[in-house]
């Protein structure tokens, strides 16, 4: 099905998040403007310090008031501004892009509330009040459904998984070519992030320092600013000469760094309860480019086939992170195979097109016009 059964059906796309431009956003709505027979509008802001919060919602009443849509979706992060949203859109069917929960990331991953503690009970309360609602939540991956069902006591069949894909306007690449020819030089190694608990950044620099007389090069970008200084520390007290750290590339320069790598560095690789549910955005990047990319194991068939088409390492383990880079470096001939097949997943399983078959099933819902939510 590339259409749906009700011609003109609106739809609203709402966003107040400090980065407009996600990858999870773009992804979605690149998918909405390839239905036929769908109209998109937007209230998505402009703006990424606090006011954006008032920016969205301004959009919001004027798009509610002119163009009364049939149906709302609320991106990423819209547990922020959940309750104005829905009081807006009363008697509309919502979509909510739940994606990850506040409460686990808060609570379980980094540790900023105490368990059991009063803002423990509230976040979690909260965010169950909202999963509970007749609205639609969406996530990322089959097992984030499945853990936010059994976490908040909701049936897992009200939520949606949809992949979080990429921007194939600049990661997807018909033609991917090897950065450099087999057994020359030393092997590139990519990984970008924010270096959140789940991308693992103390496993990839034990697999570094295991590494470290072989011909290999790590390349590390991003981080905020307590893993950067964690980072550096660890450099600079292990003399780990095979680590090189940018704090900061464009978003739009990213494509051109995994071009040039031999090997990215997809993860999670942290083993925390939030890396064993996730595929990360840069793995579905590093895929559509067609680069050999070692992906962190999570549970289920996710089409991800060790030395096919990526390198698949169990999380936590430094050492088999070592294993999979030493094998590539000796298998240099191996890798353009590995990353075209791995683009062949992406465009079976992960691309936008992808994307968009999920939504049609989704919309089809508020087409049927269910969601009369308080």
């Amino acid at each position: 099905m590339d259409r749906l059964t009700r011609q003109n059906l609106r739809v609203c796309y709402v966003l107040a998040y400090r980065c407009p431009n996600y990858v999870r956003t773009l992804a979605i709505l690149a998918a909405l403007t390839r239905i036929e027979g769908l109209a998109v509008s937007r209230a998505v802001n402009t703006h990424r310090g606090f006011y954006r919060y008032f920016q969205t919602i301004a959009k919001l009443l004027r798009v509610r008031f002119r163009e009364n849509p049939d149906v709302y979706i609320l991106g990423l992060r819209g547990f922020e501004i959940f309750w104005p949203v829905r009081l807006i859109t009363r008697g509309k069917p919502l979509i909510f892009d739940q994606m990850m929960s506040p409460y686990d990331s808060l609570v379980n991953e980094r540790c900023l509330f105490r368990r059991g503690g009063l803002l423990d009970k509230l976040t979690f309360a909260y965010e169950r009040s909202l999963l509970r609602l007749r609205s639609c939540p969406l996530t990322d991956t089959p097992l984030h459904r499945n853990y936010l069902s059994e976490l908040f006591g909701i049936p897992g069949s009200k939520i949606h998984a949809v992949p979080v894909s990429t921007d194939e306007t600049l990661f997807l690449r018909p033609d991917p070519l090897p950065s450099s020819p087999p057994d020359e030089g030393l092997l590139h190694i990519l990984f970008y992030g924010s270096f959140l608990p789940l991308h693992g950044i103390p496993i990839i620099l034990a697999a570094a320092r295991g590494l470290s007389d072989q011909p290999v090069r790590f390349t590390l970008i991003g981080g905020e600013r307590r893993g950067i200084r964690q980072l550096e520390e660890t450099m600079k007290n292990e003399r780990l000469h095979n680590v090189v750290h940018r704090a900061w590339v464009d978003f739009d320069q990213l494509p051109g760094w995994i071009e040039r790598a031999d090997l990215c560095l997809g993860g999670p690789f942290g083993d925390t309860g939030q890396g064993r549910r996730v595929i990360t955005g840069k793995t579905f990047q590093c895929l559509a480019m067609g680069k050999p990319t070692v992906v962190g194991e999570i549970e289920g068939n996710h089409g991800f086939i060790d030395r096919d088409n990526c390198l698949l390492v169990p999380q936590g383990d430094a050492e088999a992170l070592s294993r999979a880079i030493l094998w590539a470096l000796h298998h240099r001939d191996r890798l353009p195979v590995i990353g075209r097949r791995g683009q062949e997943l992406y465009q079976r399983r992960y691309s936008i097109d992808c994307v968009k078959a999920c939504l049609l099933n989704i919309l089809a819902w508020g087409d049927k016009g269910m969601g009369e939510t308080p």
